[in-house]
């Protein structure tokens, strides 16, 4: 038995977020799908899964055109999904979470507790022998490990014939993460269909039959990986789509000019020993007006360690001083005080409410703490005008300032993102880190927001910015550094960027 995804196409309102895609699984074989961060692997297999509906295209099953309008019609036929968010039930025990839907039934109308705990174990003792986890306990009362072998083996309670595995070892430690390995094995062996996503690429040769590779939604190569012989770094070229013919990302090679930075200007960002759970920085200093990128493949850490910039509490250990004051653990409302800003990736999980207007999102950062809401009260002459001011000077393409943020274009809901921090802010704020600035925007939108980058750098802030764009680098920083399995590993002057630069820095090889 094997799936066919044919042609699959999937737009959102302002992306495309796949463009003509086709993919078979075939049973008993272990199929890796890689790709950079927005390339289009988790829209893949939302819509294998039954979760999302493709814009065009189809699936077929043993020949046959099936279609999964929800993730109960897919299990249905077979596809089971293990989510990279998790999708438990927080107040149910572990045994009740593997069992749901399929509960053991006594007297045709009640559910059978006992049954459930054995059928529970049982399939635990089947797949994970050497893990023990109490079943009896709420999920959210467990370790995350735990949780994660809970979710799996719910998966495997509905027998399916193709299991999909979205980074099912992100944040494993090294006894389920072998535990984990075996499994799929077995389950290969025994003729299932695994689809495995990981951005851990030495996992994905060891493990999978075939490979295939997606960038900026399309499918840029399908490998056959029969002998395990593929390297990290052919996966890494074509993730990056580096010596492709046409390549329109190609970064420039060669001397680039360099921006001069005031000789007085001041050190807004100081860290030293800086580490969390996925990152290790061991000093940067960053000061106003300078860019400085950060890149890394997925999972390198790069953006993790952006992000502490803003959420201090996330390191564990370290010196963090912020325009020459010790933050130490401070927390986000204390690093917003102080003039520090995050414009987050997955900006409309992160950063926006989609049934709000522009106005309503554009103020919601700053207005508690501006002069537009003295007393408590809000000044809503005065906040139109702060809207409308930001909306022409960002040049946010909108009918109004009272249009659902859901309406825009992924470029100016972005925008909105940017802007919120200017309102009724001006200059305030110190210190902005953008973590992947231009996900799921088009050309045009790119170009302004890396504008929009350069002039908050030229008004005198310091800028961090991380992004597994390439190209998006090379325009808007001024010095760059590298990671590598979570550990900053190189730093890279301007007048040295070049593809071959940036790309062997985050693969740890010397030319």
């Amino acid at each position: 038995m094997s799936i066919v995804l044919e042609n699959i196409t999937k737009q959102w309102p302002g992306t495309l977020a796949l463009d003509g895609v086709s993919i078979e699984i075939v049973e008993g074989r272990v199929h890796g799908i890689v790709g950079e961060n927005g390339a289009g692997k988790t829209t893949l297999v939302s819509i294998l899964s039954g979760a999302v509906q493709p814009t065009a295209g189809t699936l077929s099953m043993a020949g046959q055109p099936v279609a999964f309008e929800n993730p109960a019609a897919a299990v249905a036929n077979g596809v089971s999904l293990v989510s990279q968010e998790g999708s438990l039930v927080p107040h149910l025990t572990g045994a009740e979470n593997i069992c749901l839907g399929f509960e053991p039934v006594k007297r045709r109308f009640f559910i059978n507790r006992r049954g459930v705990q054995r059928q529970a174990e049982e399939l635990a003792k089947q797949w994970f022998p050497d893990t023990a986890i109490a079943l009896n306990r709420k999920v959210d009362e467990l370790p995350y490990a735990d949780q994660k072998v809970i979710e799996i083996l719910r998966a495997l309670h509905s027998r399916p014939k193709v299991l999909i595995l979205d980074e099912p070892t992100a944040t494993l430690p090294a006894k389920e993460k072998q535990s984990l390995w075996t499994l799929i094995r077995q389950l290969s062996d025994a003729g299932m269909a695994v689809v495995l996503i990981s951005h851990f690429l030495q996992e994905v040769i060891d493990l999978c039959d075939e490979i295939t590779v997606l960038q900026d939604g399309r499918k840029v190569s399908h490998l056959s990986n029969a002998g395990h012989e593929v390297t990290e770094r052919q996966l890494i070229d074509l993730m990056l789509n580096r010596g492709q013919a046409g390549n329109q990302h190609r970064l420039p090679d060669g001397a680039l000019t360099e921006r001069t930075l005031a000789a007085d200007a001041e050190i807004v960002v100081d860290i030293e020993g800086w580490q969390g759970e996925r990152f290790h920085m061991d000093g940067l200093k960053v000061r106003s007006g300078e860019i400085v990128g950060l890149i890394g493949l997925t999972g390198s850490g790069h953006f993790e360690f952006a992000q502490s910039l803003f959420e201090p509490r996330l390191a564990t250990a370290g010196r963090y001083r912020f325009k020459s004051k010790d933050v130490g653990r401070a927390s986000v409302r204390d690093m917003k005080r102080c003039g520090a800003a995050l414009i987050p990736d997955h900006r409309m999980i992160n950063a926006m409410i989609g049934d709000w207007t522009v106005r309503e999102n554009m103020s919601m950062a700053g207005i508690q703490e501006t002069s537009l809401k003295p007393f408590g009260i809000v000044q809503t002459g005065r906040e139109r005008a702060e809207t409308q001011r930001l909306i022409k000077r960002l040049n946010i393409k909108t009918s109004s300032a009272e249009t659902k943020i859901v309406e825009l274009s992924g470029g100016n809901k972005q925008k909105v993102s940017v802007a919120k921090w200017q309102f009724a802010s001006e200059g305030r704020y110190k210190l902005f880190v953008f973590l992947e600035p231009t996900e799921g925007v088009d050309v045009g939108a790119k170009r302004e927001i890396h504008e929009l980058i350069v002039s908050l750098a030229e008004r005198g802030a310091a800028v961090i910015v991380a992004s597994s764009d390439l190209l998006e680098i090379a325009h808007v920083a001024d010095r760059v550094v590298a990671f590598r399995n979570g550990r900053d590993a190189d730093q890279i002057a301007r007048r040295d960027f070049s593809e071959a630069v940036f790309i062997n820095a985050i693969a740890g090889v010397t030319q």
